[in-house]
């Protein structure tokens, strides 16, 4: 239709307006589902981009937890060290001190 001329193009109009209008509502179903498919398919690829997201912020959660219980480990284990050392030191404080009372 490139070198249609302006009568040409009112026919082809009127041909189209004569139409039954089943092919029109064909034609209507078939852009719908076309453009249903096209937005559901957006739609799907939005939902894969936001799961992809939360997968790599739950791996990063994983990841800070694991850190986190293992600086928990290495703290309760020096603590646990030095309430043993505290202890030692007390039975000696105590040994002492009994050593004090006894001569005097």
């Amino acid at each position: 239709m490139t070198n249609a001329n302006t009568s040409e193009f009112l026919r082809v109009v009127d041909h189209a307006a004569a139409m039954n209008d089943r092919w029109l509502f064909l034609a209507a179903f078939c852009l719908l589902l076309v453009g249903g498919g096209i937005v559901i398919y957006w739609l799907v690829r939005q939902l894969e981009a936001v799961l992809a997201g939360h997968k790599l912020a739950r791996d990063a959660q994983q990841a800070a937890l694991t850190q986190i219980i293992a600086t928990q480990n290495e703290t309760a284990l020096k603590l646990a060290v030095c309430i043993d050392r505290n202890t030692a030191a007390l039975e000696n404080c105590t040994l002492e001190v009994r050593r004090i009372r006894e001569r005097t």
